[in-house]
């Protein structure tokens, strides 16, 4: 059974970091005589509006503690754990059920009882946290709309075109600005049949961002801040406040772009026979680089194929062209871990083992600090024997005894990390995830292909697939034939 710690912090920079959670999680520890088993440090997430599930340490906590893993859980403050009634309750019978003792590290907060008792205070000290979260949203809501009407950054990304002084105030960035402007006439004046074929034009054109896809380009578009408007939320509605200072386009020319860009959009969806396919956006002709899409094709029978626009011939069924590209992202994924798996096991291990690094350097400190402190305090002691300094004699003399038996187990731990790394390593080569990527459904194996893949071009029965790599930051390209 493991003793564990839950951190928590809403955004990078909150008062109650991350580090100081920690902090305080390990003087108490350290007064027991004891260690943590693992760590469970949810950075830069909110307890407000995330699900404990989409929490992804909260969630490999709760999946510990339904299996019996966990025995005592050390936590700052409740709010760490939710800032709802239902997620407050939901955890706390499971810990009820579990019999699990939590530790809160914040002075004033009252400790949990499973009791009757102790579940109706639960319910009211949940019910106070889920209000003052909704204080807290609501005092950023007017503090936002406030500094919006002042022409000020509130928070989030600044749109582009702009740049934010030291007043946190807008002002036009004279080069962005130009690519907006020539990004809006460019909309304008195209002769492109669709959306996605003026995406791949502009794409031709030095002064164009090379990052700009789809989705960035339709939302620049449609960006009002470009006309001097921004809209923001006020009291549950959206407002728009009028800034002349933020005008990089005229209204004219705004509302051309965007009647422009809709009737593109509209012309993307008039071909009826067209279908949904898993890998629509990624798979493109190698021949004329054009978008490849699901077609219902009607001869014998009603069959569904990738097709070019272009390229009639080019037809490849689903079903065929999705095995042999499952099976080629599991490859890639395999070699992916087999080959980095240092890197893989320091992502998942390094805080735990930074943890017990420094717990090892402050431990040595504190001896040092302790010794000291006891000969100094000794010297006086010989003098003036007074009960008062025999009793903090004693207690110093403990804590040297404790930090000592401490340094004996740190080792411990981290050689127990060792040993995991060790074995883990062992078992690395024989890693192999086809089968269990062949037994995805539909939506999984979706979302699997387009975690990793970048591109899929087409030129039969040749088919070139572009993965993204999350170590070097470079595309790798693997070629396949698929018959």
């Amino acid at each position: 059974m493991k003793t564990v710690l839950y951190a928590r912090s809403s955004i990078k920079s909150q008062e109650h970091s991350i580090d100081m959670q920690k902090a305080l999680a390990l003087e108490k520890v350290k007064a027991k005589g004891i260690l943590f088993d693992d760590l469970y440090l949810d950075e830069a997430v909110s307890a407000r509006k995330t699900e404990i599930r989409a929490r992804p340490e909260l969630n490999r906590l709760v999946q510990d503690i339904e299996n019996g893993l966990v025995s005592t859980i050390y936590v700052y403050k409740r709010d760490r754990l939710a800032r709802n009634v239902v997620q407050s309750m939901e955890l706390f019978e499971l810990l009820r059920s579990k019999q699990v003792t939590v530790v809160f590290t914040a002075d004033n907060e009252i400790p949990i009882q499973y009791s009757p008792a102790g579940e109706f205070f639960e319910l009211i000290i949940a019910g106070f946290n889920q209000r003052e979260a909704n204080q807290i949203v609501q005092r950023i809501k007017e503090t936002k709309y406030t500094m919006t009407k002042q022409g000020k950054h509130a928070q989030g990304r600044i749109a582009y075109g702009y740049f934010v002084d030291k007043d946190k105030l807008y002002h036009v960035q004279p080069d962005q600005a130009e690519i907006i402007r020539k990004l809006y006439d460019a909309i304008i004046d195209t002769k492109c049949a669709s959306f996605s074929d003026f995406v791949r034009d502009m794409q031709q054109y030095t002064w164009f961002p090379v990052k700009w896809d789809y989705n960035r380009i339709q939302s620049l578009i449609g960006n009002m801040i470009y006309k001097g408007i921004r809209k923001i939320e006020e009291f549950g509605e959206y407002v728009e406040i009028e800034n002349e200072n933020l005008i990089i386009v005229d209204e004219i020319t705004w509302d051309k772009a965007q009647e422009r860009m809709n009737s593109l959009k509209q012309t993307r969806t008039r071909n009826h026979n067209r279908v949904p396919m898993m890998l629509d956006g990624l798979l493109f002709c190698s021949k004329c680089g054009n978008a490849m899409f699901g077609k219902e094709i009607t001869d014998i029978s009603t069959r569904t194929f990738y097709t070019c626009k272009k390229h009639n011939y080019l037809r490849l069924a689903p079903d065929l062209l999705e095995e042999a590209l499952l099976e080629e992202c599991a490859k890639f994924i395999t070699l992916q871990f087999q080959t980095y798996f240092s890197e893989v096991y320091k992502i998942t291990h390094s805080d735990l083992i930074t943890f017990y690094e420094q717990s090892i350097t402050e431990s040595r400190e504190a001896i040092q600090f302790y010794k000291q402190k006891l000969y100094e305090d000794t010297s006086i002691w010989m003098q003036n024997p007074t009960p008062d300094l025999q009793e903090a004699l004693l207690h110093l003399h403990n804590s040297i005894r404790l930090e000592e038996l401490l340094q004996e187990n740190y080792p411990k731990k981290l050689a127990e990390l060792q040993e995991k790394y060790l074995l883990m390593e062992q078992l690395q080569q024989s890693v192999d995830l086809l089968s269990e990527v062949l037994s995805y459904d539909t939506s999984q194996r979706e979302a699997f292909i387009r975690d990793i893949v970048h591109y899929i071009g087409l030129d039969a029965p040749s088919l070139s697939i572009q993965f993204r790599d999350p170590f070097n930051g470079k595309a790798v390209v693997v070629h396949v034939a698929v018959s």
